[in-house]
């Protein structure tokens, strides 16, 4: 399903939320009907190419549990990580791609990121120790949800040393956001950043700060 380009850039996330919470629950199902943990090369779709399967994704991932299910360090609080780097930020009611995969239990958290007053993009997060399995539904469904004119497509695990695994998906695709999209998961986490236009190296610094510790 195509959204229609004569509609505005909010209707469009509005009918894709809507495919996404279809999609991603024939991809849950899937997963685990089947056990299959690959899917469509994007490359098919689109003139960009993935750089990695959802595949090396569930390999290299970090585990997240100690012996006796005590939960390991998720990571740096966000709050405080993102107000150190110099960003302010103000509570978020921005549509999200990650509120119609998490499932209705999940607990939802956005914020706003703003640098001098100036809006430069927003996060939005979940933390579950279902994130993979989160993380490969909401790729499932963004494969049919593409459009044409998708744009700097990025599909990549990336493994640095002293440094958790992260897999990271990042595009701009006019047709689903008027903002480019990176989607981070790393340990019990999963990111959704919204990048305003022209504050990728702002928001870089923002998502390295909160993604590699």
């Amino acid at each position: 399903m195509i959204p229609s380009t004569s509609m505005s850039p909010r209707i469009k996330l509005i009918v894709t939320a809507v495919l996404l919470v279809f999609l991603g629950g024939l991809g849950v199902a899937d997963y685990y009907l089947s056990g299959s943990q690959t899917v469509a090369d994007v490359s098919s779709n689109t003139a960009s190419s993935s750089t990695s399967s959802i595949a090396t994704m569930a390999a290299t991932g970090s585990g997240t549990q100690q012996a006796g299910g005590v939960s390991v360090n998720n990571g740096p609080a966000i709050e405080g990580t993102i107000q150190s780097l110099g960003f302010t930020t103000e509570q978020s009611t921005e549509l999200s791609f990650l509120a119609q995969v998490a499932g209705s239990g999940a607990q939802i958290h956005s914020l706003a990121i703003l640098q001098n007053n100036d809006r430069v993009g927003s996060v939005t997060w979940i933390e579950s120790a279902s994130v993979k399995t989160d993380f490969i539904a909401l790729k499932e469904a963004l494969l049919t949800a593409f459009t044409p004119k998708v744009q700097g497509l990025q599909d990549q695990t990336i493994e640095s040393p002293n440094q958790p695994v992260r897999n990271v998906l990042s595009f701009f695709d006019p047709g689903l956001s008027a903002e480019k999209l990176t989607f981070v998961r790393v340990r019990e986490r999963l990111y959704e950043f919204h990048i305003a236009n022209g504050k990728d190296d702002v928001m870089q610094q923002l998502i390295d700060g909160l993604t590699t510790k």
